[in-house]
This record gives C-alpha cells, structure tokens and sequence, in this order.
C-alpha cells in the first residue's frame, strides 16, 4: 500500500533579521526553501518549498527525506521535545504544534527561537547548517507524525528508494549509534 501525503498549509516570509541569520549561517534563502511560494516580492528570489510537509509512506517505510528528518530530529531535537516529537516537562510536543503551525512559522522558530516563557527558552538553530538544512525534512517527519500514518521509533526506509539516502545522514547515524554502545 503505497500513500503520498502532502501539507496543505503553505505560506511565503523572509523577514530581514531571519534572512541575515540564514544568511550568517552560509545558506541562501532560495537553497534554503523557506517558504511555500512562488517568488519573494522584496529581493526577487525564488522560494520553493513545495516538499515541505509532503512524505510518502509504503507499508508502512518512509521516504529517505522524511527518514532524514527523523535523524536530524532525533540528533538536534529529541533532548529537549523527547523521543518522537511527544515533548517534555520543559519543551513542547512537536506532533501536535505541526499540526497547528505550517512551515513558515515551524521554520521562523527553528531558525530564530522563541521565548515560551519567562525562563523557558526555544534556542535558536540559525548557526547549525545541518539543522536548518533538514528543516522540509524535520518538518515532513513531524507532519507525518501528527497525522499518524509514521509510528513511533526508528522508521525504515522504502526499499527502492534506500540508496537515495544522504551521506550526511549515514554519518549521524554512524555518531548516533557510536554514542548509544
């Protein structure tokens, strides 16, 4: 049984100080894929997020983009939101907020933080290029998540399409398990 999901909730942004912070971190706003839209107005670029949100699952394997947002997700986020995005005492449950926010907003808080609270602090993520690099990725993997067609734990990845795995993934995968023995 084979699905193909997509995010329906798409919106275009390029704030000036997420911009230079993106910018600071060596990434173009266009490589990027911030938004979902066609053209930014201000600067010209072109903004295609049209994979954000979007995954494909297949008895029950993943895609190897959403595989790689669940690696990224679980290299950068898991400490604080818990494991599978179900949160913590102190950080919020991701599945749900994916559901609530579309890829604008999701990425604005990566990139930039967000204070939840007087102490409680989203840090922000706009100086780690593998993060904001997997950011369509984290997001497909949540978005998959909160709709329930990705299950809790370690997904496999659709057998056909494993070679398409990205090196960078391979090696978090390798750090991953050499920090687990």
């Amino acid at each position: 049984m084979m699905r193909v999901f997509t995010s329906r909730q798409t919106s275009r942004f390029a704030t000036p100080s997420l911009v230079a912070a993106l910018m600071a971190a060596g990434l173009s706003i266009s490589t990027l894929a911030l938004a979902g839209g066609d053209n930014d107005k201000e600067n010209g670029d072109t903004v295609d997020t049209s994979a954000a949100g979007e995954y494909l699952v297949e008895d029950g394997k993943v895609d190897p983009d959403t595989y790689d947002g669940y690696i990224a997700y679980t290299r950068s986020c898991q400490a604080c939101h818990g494991p599978d995005g179900l949160g913590s005492s102190f950080a919020p449950n991701l599945v749900r907020a994916s559901e609530r926010r579309d890829f604008a907003e999701f990425a604005r808080t990566i990139a930039g933080g967000r204070e939840v609270q007087p102490g409680q602090v989203m840090p922000a993520f706009a100086d780690d290029p593998y993060v904001l690099g997997n950011l369509e990725n984290i997001y497909s993997y949540m978005r998959g998540r909160a709709a329930g067609d990705i299950g809790r734990g370690r997904p496999q990845i659709i057998e056909r399409l494993e070679e398409q795995v990205s090196d960078e993934t391979l090696e978090a995968e390798e750090e991953r398990e050499d920090e687990e023995s």
